[in-house]
């Protein structure tokens, strides 16, 4: 059952993901929310701090990759999620005093900066939320682990402010310790967490930042809890009714969708999400890019949903068959080799006048099960026009045959829109290009998740792993000579 709160529902399985440096309340505030909308707390940084402890405990060294993961794997680590702190259990044994010592906070980062300890957590943290809606904080919980959360929080606050919370921590466990000592250490983990090159700390980009700097702990609980309920009732979709809908389809797209309708179902596609399409407002439409029939697997999934316009490299312009289709669809022509003003002012003014535009942000096919990397121009579009995004997801494609089977699935996933609330808190920090780029590695996790979830269903196929190996040299190719200029 759904649970009330303040009049309003919060559905059992939502993931809510809290990110933030350290200090910054996420463990107080993730317990306290957890607890008000019934969802399972998950304190992910107590589990590196496990890991941690028994490293210094065994003699691992910090720097042993495979010896670390090894001995991670092997573990029986359990999480209770007690009142005030996380209770944390290694192999039976509580070692919750001592995950949070002077010593655990010194060396944790260490740890935490391998990619394979990181893949192996994030796999882990995962399969909490399979079993129940969670509430998870940590430092990339909401670009990595869950990037496809329900709602996504970023706390904030002064260093000093955080430094003295540290400190008050310490000292309620038995540590005494120095301010300046606390503040030399909170700074540098801040500098650990943001320049490591596996998931540094950044603020997810469809983050609600929330500074509670100069916020009592209640104010902060409130806020929060607030921000949660308003993100979900703004992803909650919106039904709209067939006369509306009917309004909104050309004579175009009737023929279109004429067209690609029957097409899709004698290749047996299967739509997954559709519910989070709404041409309420100017979206964009950002899909991976594996076949040329993912247009027309678009085009049908929204039969009747209304209009777009698609953004295509200009190369399909200078044939008059695919000429004629893409200019009777509005289609917009885009010079994949450099930064083409002209295709982004025309995409941005149709976002303004509230139609919707198809956009593959990795600038050409991919290879199947491999998808990214998301360019520059997705984040700059979003940021130039603030238009949402609604993630989508083809597969099989490249394999698709009449009636679709187990061996070759087709599918098209919708995901909810991605809107980019931390922008004025991430234009405070980065240049657009650095924005840009948050963005675009933010979708890569949400193709990654996507994928994932297909791959769940059914698992990846001989004829997808032919396919995939038949296309990746020419995929190679094609990309070092398309984005030449860009790697330059």
């Amino acid at each position: 059952m759904n649970r009330v709160v303040e009049d309003r529902t919060v559905p059992p399985h939502t993931v809510i993901a809290i990110d933030g440096p350290a200090g910054s309340g996420k463990s107080t505030t993730a317990r306290a929310l957890a607890e008000r909308f019934d969802l399972l707390y998950v304190d992910s940084g107590a589990m590196y701090r496990a890991l941690t402890w028994a490293a210094l405990d065994r003699g691992q060294s910090f720097a042993d990759e495979a010896g670390l993961l090894a001995m991670f794997t092997a573990a029986d680590l359990q999480l209770d999620p007690a009142r005030r702190e996380t209770r944390v259990f290694w192999d039976g044994k509580d070692i919750s005093d001592q995950v949070r010592t002077p010593a655990i906070e010194a060396n944790v980062s260490a740890v935490a900066a391998h990619p394979a300890i990181r893949a192996a957590m994030v796999e882990r943290q995962r399969s909490f939320a399979r079993r129940r809606g969670v509430v998870m904080e940590g430092r990339d919980i909401g670009s990595v682990v869950f990037p496809l959360a329900s709602a996504k929080i970023y706390l904030d606050a002064s260093l000093a402010a955080r430094a003295e919370r540290r400190l008050n921590q310490h000292r309620r466990r038995g540590n005494e310790t120095e301010f300046e000592t606390v503040l030399a250490e909170v700074e540098a983990r801040d500098n650990r967490d943001s320049s490591r090159a596996e998931s540094p700390l950044s603020i997810p980009p469809d983050a609600v930042v929330i500074d509670n700097s100069r916020l009592s702990l209640d104010e902060q609980l409130e806020r929060t809890a607030e921000a949660v309920i308003t993100v979900l009732d703004e992803q909650r979709p919106r039904s709209l009714t067939a006369a509306s809908l009917s309004s909104r389809v050309t004579i175009r797209y009737k023929f279109a969708y004429a067209v690609f309708g029957p097409l899709s179902r004698i290749l047996g596609l299967t739509i997954h999400g559709r519910e989070h399409v709404e041409f309420d407002e100017g979206k964009i439409l950002a899909a991976n890019h594996v076949s040329n029939l993912d247009p027309p697997m678009l085009a049908a999934s929204l039969e009747g949903m209304g209009h777009f316009r698609a953004v295509a490299k200009e190369e399909l312009f200078r044939f008059w068959p695919s000429r004629m289709i893409f200019k009777l669809l509005h289609s917009i022509p885009i010079k994949r080799s450099i930064f083409d003003a002209d295709a982004f002012d025309t995409a941005a003014e149709y976002l303004a006048e509230g139609q919707n535009v198809v956009f593959f942000p990795e600038g050409m096919r991919r290879v199947v099960g491999e998808p990214g990397p998301v360019r520059n121009g997705l984040g700059q579009l979003m940021m130039r026009t603030e238009a949402p995004a609604v993630p989508v997801f083809f597969r099989g494609t490249t394999v698709a045959v009449p009636g679709s089977s187990p061996n070759t699935p087709l599918e098209v996933t919708f995901a909810p829109p991605v809107r980019l609330r931390a922008l004025a808190a991430l234009r405070n920090r980065l240049d657009d290009r650095g924005i840009s780029r948050l963005i675009a590695q933010l979708f890569d996790q949400i193709y990654l998740e996507l994928q994932a979830r297909s791959f769940a269903r059914t698992p990846m196929t001989t004829e997808e792993r032919e396919s995939a190996d038949r296309a990746r040299p020419k995929v190679l190719r094609k990309e070092a000579k398309t984005f030449r200029r860009e790697k330059s």
